[in-house]
């Protein structure tokens, strides 16, 4: 067919095979009655009809196949060609293997007999090999028992035990190679061999024990030595330090056993406290139960002697095995019995022990067990702590050399006080209880009346006591110390309760007595000082632990002190301030007619009149007389009087010489006054020969009252250097303002005041700028640095510009300088 009867063929193969009716033939589960039955109920034709469309389809397909076979006709023919090679091929091959199958059977037949021989062969040399190697372990174990029975048979000095037991632990690895089982020699030395161990292990032990007891290095180095050709020497120490913890908590029992006592005694401990209330006529009384508390302690010093004496075995054992290596395998014995992150022997013997103690102790102080015992170590724990600590110290001072660590170091302390902590609370309690009764008896709090001397005393005695139990014990006297601190932390607060409050505390004037309520508030103070004087006695003999606890209730107690006479003290001053502010209200400027310059000078008579020098002398040249100021005089009469009802109250009297906290106070009181004094003085202006003069004497006058009245001059120091200095400013030349040695010790704002008062009034002081009133601007100095007050003098002067007078100009120039901290 040519290409155009292919085409349609095609078309019309496929047209067939789209057809609907012919497409469940394409489907892999196609039913042929299936099919059938569903054209023949589905159809509107006849079957024949039916039948004739599928045969037209076959014969269109057969007529497609036909043409594709005749197109591809020379490809089939290929493949056709191509199967038969492949299958001559499979032919060959075939009997290619059918070769190798014969050969092998062939190679097969002729290796298998030499096979089996050589089998058989090998089979004999391993059975021969094993048996020389069994006669070769044999015979050494053999040779190993004669020698360690010539060993054995040695004279029982001469014995090496290290070389035995180095016989008998390479007789065991001898049985732990080979399996000797069975071997008629081999069982014979079974009981020879046992019962050699048993022998060295103990002359071993013996040599050990008797080692630590003596503390020989050769002799529990040679044991160790045993032990570790044994292979036991981690059982070996670890047995030892459990003997000492068992032997112990053995004594520790009996020690805290009250029928034990009773016992040993021939007293029995009733479980109420003391001896038994059941006891017969002419029984054991107070005697008896003195006899039993004195057993009790002499067995727990035994208990902490033999602490001691353990622990110092345990740390002579580790200081041998730390040394000790073995001289054939050069093992440290410490590296086999601690691992890198266990615990030194000495520091887990301790730990045993202190827990056997804790619970002991803390068995003791169970309720309804042991109830006397409890109630002695309650009593008696400062002599308890001081046995603890006394033994930890001999152990410390005993195990302390060069190059060897300590049995102890000093946080193992706390531990072995720890463990009787249920004793250590209880008796902390009862001290705070007996101390807490005595304040509250002395200082009940509130509006009562005041403690007396005797009530005072009774209660700083029982806090002495408490204090003087501890003894040279560090730790037991920072612990009582923080207690009595408690005790004084209460009393401060009743005694802050009972102070009196109100105006009348701050009500002071000149000629006035002190009211009820100030001369309640000055013998509280008084008897407070008092208990803080007493008690700061002892700080020197407390060691330097308890010092701090109890420093601080010594400041509360002060602190306390002082707040029942400040407001006093406080309105005193605040009265002396009023009156000095009054110099304000003075005219010192030169009056006309004066005379001016340096020869110019007030003259006043009358008394109080003073003779002064306009170089603050007397006597010189110029000389005129000025009277004390008014405000002056005020002051001077409200000091006196401050002295004679108020100072002269306290008891002891505040004296430079007794250290008070009421000193205190009048010290701060006199040095405030004069600071105060020079401030105000320094901001006086216009200020003028006559009030320099005014001011000199004044200053004079209020130094007197103060140093007689109030405080020395000399010991009140850098105020009273103030006011020497500012006095001496006064007269001092401008020139020589920045040469003078006054200004190291004049604040360089006294100075910089001062100086506007030689400046004219155009240029302002910071308070005149801020429109500040003398004590509204002292509260504000007050309550700044040096540096604001610096800045404030510099803006000042920045305000007021340059200025005319060449005089003003070289003061300006000084106090920019002053301001700056630069040379002129």
């Amino acid at each position: 067919m040519g290409k155009g009867g292919e085409s349609v063929d095609t078309q019309q193969t496929s047209s067939v095979l789209e057809d609907e009716r012919f497409l469940p033939f394409k489907q892999d589960n196609f039913n042929v009655a299936e099919f059938t039955s569903r054209v023949l109920t589905g159809s509107h034709t006849t079957a024949q009809a039916q039948s004739e469309q599928l045969r037209d389809g076959v014969r269109v397909l057969e007529a497609e196949l036909s043409s594709e076979v005749i197109t591809r006709n020379k490809d089939l023919l290929g493949n056709v060609r191509r199967v038969l090679d492949v299958e001559n091929s499979l032919q060959d091959l075939g009997l290619s293997v059918e070769s190798l199958q014969s050969a092998v059977r062939r190679i097969r037949a002729e290796i298998v007999t030499p096979y089996e021989l050589v089998k058989t062969k090998t089979r004999q040399l391993r059975n021969l090999h094993g048996t020389v190697d069994l006669l070769r372990h044999l015979i050494h174990r053999l040779k190993l028992a004669q020698k360690l029975r010539q060993q054995l048979a040695a004279p029982p000095g001469s014995i090496d035990l290290a070389k035995a037991a180095k016989l008998i632990t390479d007789i065991r690895a001898v049985d732990q190679e080979v399996d000797l089982t069975g071997i008629d020699a081999v069982a014979a030395d079974d009981t020879f061999l046992s019962q050699a161990s048993t022998a060295v292990r103990a002359q071993a032990e013996e040599a050990l024990v008797d080692g630590m007891e003596s503390l020989s290095q050769a002799k529990v180095g040679s044991a160790l030595q045993v032990f570790f050709n044994l292979e036991e020497l981690s059982q070996a120490v670890s047995s030892l330090t459990s003997k000492y913890i068992h032997d112990l908590e053995k004594a520790v029992k009996a020690a805290l056993d009250a029928r034990h006592l009773g016992a040993t005694t021939g007293v029995s401990v009733g479980l109420l406290g003391g001896p038994s209330a059941g006891r017969t006529v002419g029984s054991p009384g107070a005697g008896a139960n003195t006899s039993w508390q004195d057993k009790l302690w002499q067995a727990l010093k035994e208990v902490a002697d033999q602490l001691q004496t353990s622990a110092t075995a345990v740390w002579h054992l580790q200081r041998v095995v730390a040394k000790k290596k073995d001289p054939l395998s050069h093992v440290c014995f410490l590296d086999v019995l601690v691992k890198p992150e266990d615990m030194l022997l000495t520091q887990k013997f301790w730990s045993d022990a202190v827990k056997v103690l804790t619970d002991a102790f803390a068995a003791v102080s169970k309720p309804g067990k042991g109830v006397p015992v409890r109630d002695t170590l309650v009593s008696g724990y400062p002599k308890l702590a001081h046995l603890l600590e006394g033994m930890y110290e001999r152990l410390a001072t005993e195990t302390t050399m060069k190059g060897v660590l300590p049995a102890v170091v000093p946080e193992q302390l706390q531990q072995l006080l720890g463990a009787a902590a249920p004793f250590q609370a209880a008796y902390l309690a009862g001290c705070l209880s007996r101390m807490s009764d005595a304040v509250m008896a002395a200082f009940p709090g509130g509006a009562r009346s005041l403690p007396s001397p005797a009530d005072v005393q009774k209660c700083i005695g029982i806090m002495h006591e408490e204090l003087k139990v501890a003894g040279s014990s560090k730790q037991l006297a920072t612990m009582i110390a923080a207690t009595v601190g408690k005790a004084m932390l209460l009393l401060a607060e009743k005694a802050e309760y009972m102070a009196a409050t109100g105006p009348d505390v701050r009500a002071v004037a000149a000629g006035t007595p002190a009211n009820p309520a100030q001369l309640r508030n000055i013998a509280l103070c008084s008897q407070l000082q008092e208990v803080h004087r007493s008690l700061s006695s002892l700080l020197p003999r407390l060691p330097q632990t308890a010092s701090p606890a109890l420093q601080n209730a010594l400041d509360a107690i002060q602190a306390t002190a002082i707040e029942c006479v400040a407001p006093i003290f406080k309105a005193a001053m605040e009265a002396l301030e009023d009156r000095v502010l009054r110099m304000h209200s003075l005219n010192l400027r030169d009056q006309p007619g004066s005379g001016g310059g340096d020869a110019g000078a007030a003259t006043a008579t009358g008394p109080g009149s003073k003779r002064v020098s306009s170089d603050g002398g007397q006597g010189a040249k110029g000389v005129g007389m000025v009277n004390t100021s008014g405000y002056v005089n005020e002051a001077a009469n409200l000091i006196a009087s401050f002295r004679s009802e108020f100072l002269s109250k306290f008891v002891p009297v505040p004296s430079p010489n007794v250290a008070s906290c009421v000193s205190t106070l009048v010290e701060r009181m006199a040095c405030r006054l004069l600071i105060f004094f020079v401030r105000h003085a320094s901001l006086v202006r216009p200020l003028g020969q006559v009030g320099k003069l005014q001011i000199a004497k004044d200053m004079a006058e209020l130094q007197l009252c103060v140093g007689l009245n109030l405080f020395p001059l000399e010991q009140l120091g850098l105020p009273y250097r103030v006011m020497k200095a500012f006095r001496a400013l006064l007269f001092q030349d401008t020139p020589g303002i920045l040469s003078s040695p006054l200004l190291k010790e004049l604040p360089a704002s006294i100075t910089l005041h001062h100086l506007f008062s030689r400046l004219p009034a155009s240029v302002q002081a910071p308070h005149e700028r801020s429109s500040l009133s003398p004590a509204q601007y002292s509260l504000w100095l007050d309550q700044h640095s040096m540096q604001e007050v610096l800045d404030s003098v510099s803006a000042a002067l920045d305000a007021a510009g340059p200025v005319a007078d060449p005089a003003a100009s070289e003061v300006v120039a000084i106090m920019r300088a002053l301001c700056t901290g630069l040379p002129l």
